[in-house]
């Protein structure tokens, strides 16, 4: 055999060999799996990436990404991941390769108060290379210690920081990879793999289905964990979230950031045969209007509204579609209800049923003359004023007959407080939401029938119509409810910094601490909103957050504090404080370009300034101090530059001056 044959030889075996490698990579398949099928069954949520550092890096140049970074927390979190990323970027590709696949995060409950992350990543051919995981030790500097094991025959590597002495385990499961920094949430994601649960539910893949390939990120409630979650943060039971874990069993979200203010999920939430049945009687019977608004104080800080066409109908409609599933909880409802018209001898759906309207609606205020107990009301929407205060008059009237009421009407201001003595009536009728409030006073302003525990809460509502200051003469809460529909079947609106002050009492020592630490953080997401509309067999959702880089809650606590003090009492020093100079800052020379924020203290220890940074230039909230701790100026940067409402204080706390720039 020639030479020249010999090469020719050599030269087709090559191409056969590279060919037969080339099929068998591109062509020929590995088993694959889902990647939602090593997510343990007890998340509490679930994150889906499709590009994350993609999305990330849109999401990076808002003003909410900024904003972001000025939690200590997050921004260390932050650090750890562009760490990580130049890390691997010294020695390869590998990285960015990862980056480009689907990621899911899923959060999960370690002990009975902390969580932690699980990781999947989606690395589809790329795991066939190993190039991961027989290369970890070259891919890692001396600064970590790699070992193995093996769990259930997979082998899980663990990289320790022998700075941190935190541990990363990372296990490979046929395409996917896994990682936490959790040992035993590894461990759970490889058992899962053998009975999936949440990636077989039937109502999560079809909610998965819908939001496929959508937003920035997918957000996925698992409602069944959400106590376990809740009580993390509080020691009290709340029956708005016993409701939505009873209730629901999944909700998914596309996430999407607007213009900087506003981070929008839209999305389907799910349930039980209790909400199938609630959904499908909503969708025949239409949405309700969102006019409770009308009558509800600006002090306002948790408002739900259930809308609906006609209430009888719906309730008809309801427990018929509910008895052909769940008889025993219908006739429980229907010896309730026959328990309390024989005892007072009245007819719930005539005297009760019949006047309401198309809303009903939950609130909570928080009034500074209230402990935060209370606050508390029901607002009926009526058909007619006339009509209610019959019926309402003929069970009070009733109820006189068979049980002893010392307590008279009160007339207040022209509206007439009542008390209906009927324990546990609201939680018959309308469930474990209402069932705060019991042996209810009332009254009736405008179209509405309000009841709360509290006759001071009632009177409080009609100070707030009656000077019109009710939600919706607020041009602040009708700013953002225009992102929603007029009308709805659920719709939750929520003034965070109002909820965190009425809620005090029910938060444990570890939230009130870190709400009070980052106070400054939180604050400036003011405004959260839920719509909820029957479609089908689940409701279709839309979620919306406010975040209002202008929201400073140390000038507003101070503007209300010296509300309606004239400046002849005042004290102000002209050489301290001009209109003129007074916005004139001086520049900042941060000696830490990493830092998050800059801080200077007077000789006391006492801070004189604070402003946040962004590589060393104030780029976020800007505050200035008198020696005696008192708020001088509140501003914002914008890359060094001042930007937004600018305000500055006399000593006594009043505002002096306020410019736009």
């Amino acid at each position: 055999m020639t030479l020249k044959k010999i090469i020719y030889i050599i030269i087709i075996a090559m191409i056969a060999f590279l060919g037969y490698q080339a099929i068998s990579f591109f062509a020929i398949e590995e088993d694959k799996i889902n990647s939602v099928y090593l997510i343990p069954s007890d998340a509490i949520f679930i994150m889906e990436f499709d590009e994350p550092l993609e999305n990330i890096e849109t999401l990076s140049k808002s003003a909410l990404w900024d904003h972001l970074q000025t939690n200590d927390q997050i921004h260390e979190m932050s650090a750890k991941v562009n760490a990580l990323d130049s890390l691997f970027q010294q020695k390869s590709d590998l990285f960015n390769m990862i980056g480009e696949r689907d990621v899911l995060l899923s959060a999960h409950m370690i002990k009975r108060d902390d969580y932690a992350f699980l990781y999947v990543v989606d690395m589809d051919k790329l795991s066939r290379l190993g190039v991961i995981k027989n290369n970890i030790n070259q891919l890692l500097n001396k600064d970590f210690k790699v070992t193995k094991r093996n769990f259930k025959e997979v082998e899980i590597t663990e990289i320790t920081d022998l700075e941190s002495f935190e541990t990363l385990s990372i296990a490979f499961v046929k395409n996917q990879m896994i990682a936490s920094y959790t040992h035993s949430l590894v461990e759970k994601s490889i058992d899962e793999y053998e009975n999936p649960q949440i990636g077989r539910d039937l109502q999560f893949l079809e909610i998965q289905k819908e939001l496929k390939k959508k937003g920035l990120f997918r957000l996925y409630l698992n409602h069944k964990q959400l106590t376990s979650y809740y009580k993390v943060f509080s020691n009290e039971p709340s029956a708005i979230v016993e409701t939505l874990e009873t209730n629901f069993n999944f909700s998914g979200f596309n996430i999407d950031e607007d213009d900087d203010r506003l981070l929008t999920a839209t999305g389907y939430s799910s349930g039980n045969e209790v909400m199938d049945a609630l959904v499908k009687a909503l969708d025949d019977s239409g949405t309700g209007s969102i006019d409770a608004i009308g009558v509800l104080p600006q002090e306002t800080a948790l408002y739900m509204s259930f809308g609906f066409e006609d209430f009888i109908t719906l309730h008809e409609s309801f427990y018929n579609l509910l008895g052909e599933k769940q008889p025993d909880m219908v006739k429980q409802y229907e010896d309730g209800k026959t328990r309390v018209e024989e005892f007072i001898d009245i007819d719930l759906e005539n005297d009760f049923y019949s006047w309401i309207d198309d809303e009903i609606a939950f609130a909570k205020a928080d009034f500074p003359q209230l402990n935060d107990k209370d606050g508390l009301a029901i607002a009926f929407k009526t058909k007619d004023v006339d009509d209610s205060n019959k019926h309402l008059q003929h069970i009070e009237n009733q109820i006189r007959k068979t049980t002893p009421v010392k307590f008279q009407t009160v007339e207040y201001k022209g509206y007439d407080i009542h008390y209906l003595n009927i324990k546990g009536f609201f939680k018959l009728i309308l469930g474990s939401l209402f069932e705060n409030i019991e042996k209810p006073y009332y009254t009736t302003i405008n179209e509405y029938v309000v009841f709360s525990n509290s006759p001071i809460t009632l009177k409080l509502y009609i100070d707030a119509y009656e000077s019109q200051k009710t939600l919706f003469t607020d041009e602040y809460y009708r700013d953002f409810i225009d992102e929603f529909s007029n009308s709805s079947n659920v719709f939750l609106y929520v003034d965070t910094n109002k909820l965190a002050h009425a809620s005090q009492s029910y938060l444990n020592a570890d939230s009130k601490k870190e709400l009070q630490d980052n106070e400054n953080f939180f604050s400036q997401f003011t405004q959260l909103g839920l719509e909820l509309k029957a479609d089908g067999n689940h409701f279709k959702t839309k979620a919306v957050i406010h975040f209002d880089t202008d929201y400073d809650v140390e000038a507003q606590r101070l503007e209300k504090k010296s509300e309606g003090i004239p400046f002849s009492v005042l004290e102000i020093e002209k050489e301290e404080i001009s209109k003129e100079t007074i916005f004139d800052i001086p520049e900042i020379f941060p000696s830490d370009f990493t830092a998050n924020s800059y801080v200077a203290k007077f000789n006391t220890g006492k801070t004189e300034m604070k402003v946040y940074l962004k590589d060393g230039i104030p780029h976020g909230r800007y505050k200035l101090y008198y020696f005696n701790g008192q708020l001088k100026i509140s501003g914002r940067f914008n890359k060094g530059e001042k930007t937004g409402t600018w305000r500055a204080y006399t000593r006594d706390g009043k505002l002096y001056h306020k410019k736009k720039f």
